[in-house]
């Protein structure tokens, strides 16, 4: 009977001091499986403006508020460095992703994102560094780097990619009289990759759903201080060129393009 009632005292030391090593070790947290994490996607709707005008044509005259025409005969960018900003600040990187916005497109997917509620986007006009020294075959993005309307010269490099081409008229005149000139915009270099902060606008990600970042490009914007009756102003179309008193002031007025659609 001595024996057994050891051999019980014996048992419950042993299990006692496990029990006390787990305890030491603590808990371990519940592991979280990115891969399982619901998500809904998140796209871009971009739209083309000339003031408070909804562009719809090549070549057609659209007026500003204050009266003064632009035409586009081309208007299109690079946007990458997508991110979202959620409520408590934190950012959520959209790594990689790049999108060429043409004038004839306005619906772009920029990615699967978790559920939950964002307040503001950001995202940077150009391309990164690394990018815009690469040959178009040399890149994933190759079928988007391939289009000799966004390159300096007849080929993408040395002098790497526009960011930035936009062409037309504009009424040059004071008095807004309808003389038109034409204007040729291709913005580029590491210099130029400028940065977009959109104002504070809450959205929610909803599981399988689809949410919109419905945005207004308003090209008359890029025209801000610029002294239209100096040709000099109105062609930025070479590398070199990217580096005048001119392209920095165009490129100082591409953020203010970007206006949420009310």
């Amino acid at each position: 009977m001595k024996t057994k009632f050891s051999a019980i005292l014996l048992l419950s030391a042993l299990v006692a001091g496990f029990t006390s090593c787990d305890k030491d070790k603590g808990e371990d947290p519940t592991p979280v499986n990115p891969v399982n994490t619901p998500k809904g996607t998140f796209m871009f709707h971009l739209h083309t403006y000339i003031g408070e005008n909804e562009v719809d044509l090549y070549n057609v005259p659209y007026a500003t508020q204050a009266g003064r025409e632009i035409s586009l005969s081309i208007a299109q960018m690079y946007i990458s460095d997508i991110q979202l900003v959620k409520l408590d600040g934190s950012v959520l990187d959209i790594t990689g992703k790049k999108i060429l916005k043409t004038f004839e497109g306005s619906t772009y997917v920029v990615g699967d994102v978790p559920v939950g509620n964002y307040k503001a986007i950001r995202f940077k006009v150009g391309l990164d560094a690394a990018t815009n020294q690469l040959s178009p075959s040399a890149s994933a993005d190759s079928a988007m780097l391939n289009k000799p309307a966004m390159w300096f010269g007849s080929t993408a490099q040395p002098d790497g990619y526009v960011f930035m081409n936009v062409q037309g008229t504009i009424d040059t005149s004071a008095n807004m009289s309808g003389m038109m000139a034409p204007f040729s915009f291709k913005i580029g270099t590491d210099a130029n990759y400028t940065q977009v902060v959109m104002p504070d606008k809450n959205m929610s990600v909803v599981e399988d759903q689809v949410a919109f970042g419905h945005i207004m490009i308003d090209y008359s914007k890029l025209f801000t201080g610029i002294q239209l009756n100096q040709s000099g102003n109105l062609s930025v179309s070479t590398a070199a060129a990217n580096s005048s008193a001119a392209a920095e002031a165009i490129v100082s007025n591409i953020p203010s393009m970007f206006i949420f659609e009310p």
